[in-house]
């Protein structure tokens, strides 16, 4: 009963940050911080409360969108290129609904395959030796600057910025590098408040200068338009699975994130849908970029809990808050932990079931929420976020760094620097740091030519790389 209590908490939590403009799953991880000591007594229940969020706050994403224009999320954005149109004309319950339908049922899909055979994927781990964990991160790296985003020079130049500040404090000689002489650095640069500034602030402030049209609400006819959307979804199960699988790829590939997911499948809809208009209030537009997100989620947890490298930006978050749990990623102890990977199924898959039942049937009176001007949602995240990166001191040194990481995150939204890039630098520096001297001192070069999963992985860099200098025309991601 507490663990429902606490999954029910969670949902209601993550719907709420889902359905504000620009929040999203990571702002509202970030705002948990500060309220994790309550959890450490009962480290799995904050384990529900937290990935419940997640998966509701993906589905609330959606609200916003539709309803305002204004993505809930960046993973979002895609939906609201049809999915607004349609609520301008008044069919906002009829877009919301086949939108929600096709989250949940590919949530509970992708999740299901995610989840109930994460033991399986455990063993992955038993055949990866230092050489294949150095292939793995390594490729975490290319992925994320050579596939998320077309401007890939200022791509590996926010990674090698990441790296530079993920090193800074001491060093493996327990020497102090790069703090200036500032004591408050030989611990390193802190996680929260380097998110907050790459992504909290700089959405926060794009979202309090949006401004757009709202939808239009036909209350009248919001059954019927609930019942027509539900029907659509279904009708059109093979693009909403071609989106599940797209979403499923793109989580399982370290750092990108969702939106590239979301992008990739309204491109998989438009271009499977030759002869029909899309981007003036097509249901298949909808419908193809909704299959994604929640299984972009979903897949995100693979690399994140098996492999310490994070799906996405959310899942970063999700890392240091499960360490304050004393859950380390990565780690034979929580793939080991049958507790900690049933508290991840349970909460995700009833978290995704009941955001989705609750969101469909009571649309009308959710939609209220993202109805509410955002001026008054920003103080309050604002205070939350800023108040979650002066957790490590409680001083003005983690303010500094937050307001410092601020302006570089602002920055790099603005001249598209690929802020994804730049954070997962930041978390794998001291891995790949270690991971190449362990290499390199251990084994001899001639050696590492006759592992062929190693191999496998610089092939797989190889082609990652290639791919991504020679496709320039993708859409921006950062």
């Amino acid at each position: 009963m507490t663990e429902f209590l606490f999954l029910i908490a969670g949902v209601i939590y993550g719907l709420i940050v889902g359905v504000i403009p620009v929040a999203g799953a990571t702002t509202g991880l970030i705002a948990l911080y500060p309220f994790m000591s309550y959890f450490a007594p009962h480290p799995y229940l904050g384990v529900i409360f937290c990935v419940a969020a997640v998966a509701s706050s993906t589905t609330g994403d959606t609200f916003s969108g539709i309803l305002l224009g204004i993505p809930g999320a960046n993973s979002a954005a895609a939906t609201m290129v049809d999915g607004f149109p349609l609520a301008v004309r008044g069919k906002a319950s009829y877009a919301l609904s086949a939108a929600l339908t096709v989250s949940t049922i590919n949530g509970l899909l992708w999740g299901s395959l995610t989840f109930f055979l994460m033991p399986f994927y455990a063993r992955l781990i038993l055949i990866l030796g230092i050489p294949e964990m150095l292939g793995l991160t390594v490729l975490a790296f290319a992925t994320v600057v050579f596939l998320s985003t077309r401007y890939w020079v200022r791509s590996v130049l926010a990674l090698l910025a990441g790296i530079f500040i993920g090193l800074i404090g001491y060093n493996v000689n327990a020497s102090p590098r790069w703090t200036f002489g500032w004591d408050y650095l030989l611990d390193g640069v802190q996680l929260i408040p380097v998110v907050v500034g790459l992504f909290a602030v700089p959405e926060l402030i794009h979202g309090l200068s949006a401004r757009a049209k709202t939808a239009v609400h036909e209350n009248r006819r919001h059954g019927e338009q609930t019942l027509e959307g539900i029907k659509s979804a279904f009708s059109n199960w093979k693009l909403s699975l071609s989106g599940g699988i797209i979403g499923s790829v793109i989580g399982i590939l370290p750092g990108i994130g969702g939106a590239m997911a979301d992008w990739l499948a309204y491109g998989n809809a438009v271009a499977t849908n030759p002869g029909e208009e899309f981007g003036k209030g097509n249901i298949k537009g909808v419908i193809g970029c909704e299959g994604a997100n929640n299984a972009q989620k979903a897949s995100s947890f693979i690399p994140t809990v098996l492999f310490g490298i994070p799906g996405a930006p959310f899942a970063a978050v999700l890392m240091s808050l499960f360490m304050y749990l004393n859950f380390e990623m990565g780690t034979m102890e929580v793939i080991n932990d049958q507790r900690f990977l049933s508290s991840l199924t349970y909460s995700f898959m009833w978290g995704t079931l009941i955001t989705g039942a609750v969101c469909i049937f009571l649309s009308r009176y959710v939609s209220y929420l993202a109805y509410v001007p955002y001026k008054y949602y920003f103080p309050v995240l604002l205070g939350l976020v800023t108040w979650a990166s002066m957790q490590y001191t409680g001083g003005w040194e983690d303010l500094a760094i937050m307001l410092i990481m601020s302006v570089i995150g602002v920055a790099a939204r603005r001249f598209k620097f690929s802020r994804p890039s730049m954070l997962i630098g930041f978390i794998l520096a001291a891995r790949i740091e270690k991971l190449l001297w362990q290499t390199f001192t251990i084994y001899r070069p001639l050696t590492l030519l006759t592992r062929p999963i190693f191999i496998f992985f610089v092939l797989l860099i190889f082609l990652v790389v290639t791919a991504g200098i020679r496709n320039r025309s993708r859409l921006e991601y950062s």
